[in-house]
């Protein structure tokens, strides 16, 4: 509060008198140029290890049918920005209304009467159109997964879900 009382005092009394006081320049503003950072020289961090289950990449196996007629091929790979998909083709189903992909780490297998299955469960991928023929699906969460054996469609319905077709991986 003092320095404002004194600057307009001095101020004053200068106007008083009629003097005139030379002032310094205001300084032109500096603009400046951001500085890039040198490159690290420490090596690039190392890649993740790849799960089991992209250890095994690419799998194929081929539909049967189980609670509905179902026929095509499954195809899982990785694409080169390290994203792992399943490629249905020629995929045909029975029609519901919540029909969801799964893989699972048990094996397809055929008991005595001829049935197919495995254990229920498994990862869910995702939804899945029972009308179209050709899907791309991706596979989320994959750098968790354990080795995986078999693709499942099945009805998402309670109380059975039951698994409409699965195909044996390898």
């Amino acid at each position: 509060m003092q320095a404002i009382r004194w600057t307009t005092a001095v101020g004053l009394a200068l106007a008083m008198c009629g003097c005139t006081v030379a002032t310094a320049p205001v300084p032109t503003p500096v603009t400046s140029t951001a500085i890039e950072p040198a490159p690290s020289s420490s090596t690039a961090s190392e890649p993740r290890a790849l799960s089991e289950f992209e250890q095994q990449l690419p799998l194929t196996g081929s539909f049967v049918s189980q609670a509905s007629d179902t026929t095509g091929t499954a195809r899982i790979e990785r694409r080169a920005d390290g994203s792992v998909w399943v490629m249905l083709e020629d995929f045909q189903t029975g029609d519901a209304s919540d029909l969801r992909l799964y893989l699972k780490t048990d094996p397809l297998l055929q008991d005595t009467d001829g049935h197919w299955g495995s254990a229920e469960g498994g990862y869910e991928i995702a939804s899945i159109d029972p009308s179209a023929p050709t899907q791309e699906i991706e596979v989320p969460g994959t750098w968790t997964m354990p080795a995986i054996q078999t693709l499942t469609v099945a009805n998402y319905v309670a109380p059975h879900f039951p698994a409409f077709g699965s195909a044996a991986l390898g």
